[in-house]
C-alpha cells in the first residue's frame, strides 16, 4: 500500500503540483485519509518520502554508469549528464522546484543538497578522467559553475515550457553539447 500511496502521490503532483490535498490523494486511490495516515504521518513525510526515493534511484543509475567498464569515459559521462529520476515514474511537473521551495523548504533543502553532492561526484569522475589521460585537462571550477547554472536555468519552468521541451530532452541536449561540443565531428 506505501507504494501505491507513492505512486499516487507522483500522479498527484503531476496533475497539482505539491499543492495537492491529502484528500485529493484519497480520492484517486479510493481509500480513507486514515488509511493514507497509517503509512505517512502527514503529507510533508510524503513528499519526504517521495525526494528520498527519487534521490536513491538517480545514485544507483549513477553508480551502475560509473562502475561498467564497458563504457568509456566520455560514454559515462553523458549517461550521468542524461539521468533522470525512473524508479517511481517520471515527475513532468515543471513547477515542482519552485513549488518545493515555497511551500516545503526543508525538502527542497534536501534536493539542493542532493544536487551539490552529485556536482561534486560528477566532478570527481571528471578529475579521475583528466589524471587517466582519459579527458583532456580543462579548469573543473568553470566546468562546476557551467552546469550549477546550466541545471537551474533548464529545470525553469519558463525554459521548458517555451521550448516545448521535458527535463530529459533538456538533459540530453546538455550532455551532447557538453561531451561533444560545438565543432563538427571529423570525419
Amino acid at each position: 500500500m506505501r507504494d501505491r500511496i507513492l505512486m499516487a502521490a507522483i500522479e498527484e503532483i503531476n496533475y497539482h503540483g505539491v499543492r495537492f490535498t491529502m484528500n485529493d490523494l484519497a480520492k484517486r486511490l479510493s481509500v480513507s485519509k486514515t488509511s493514507i495516515y497509517e503509512h505517512f504521518s502527514s503529507k510533508s513525510e510524503l513528499i519526504h518520502s517521495i525526494l528520498i526515493s527519487v534521490t536513491q534511484d538517480i545514485q544507483q543509475q549513477e553508480q551502475a554508469i560509473c562502475n561498467n567498464a564497458a563504457l568509456t569515459f566520455a560514454e559515462k559521462i553523458a549517461a550521468i549528464l542524461k539521468v533522470a529520476p525512473t524508479m517511481l515514474g517520471s515527475i513532468n511537473n515543471f513547477r515542482l522546484k519552485d513549488d518545493l521551495q515555497l511551500y516545503y523548504p526543508n525538502e527542497f533543502q534536501i534536493t539542493q543538497k542532493f544536487n551539490e553532492e552529485r556536482q561534486e561526484r560528477f566532478l570527481s569522475l571528471i578529475v579521475q578522467g583528466i589524471e587517466t589521460k582519459a579527458l583532456r585537462p580543462i579548469n573543473t571550477k568553470v566546468l562546476r559553475q557551467i552546469i550549477a547554472s546550466t541545471l537551474d536555468d533548464l529545470f525553469s519552468y519558463r525554459f521548458l515550457s517555451e521550448s516545448n521541451m521535458t527535463i530529459p530532452d533538456a538533459l540530453t541536449a546538455m550532455s551532447d553539447i557538453l561531451v561533444n561540443g560545438l565543432l563538427p565531428k571529423k570525419e
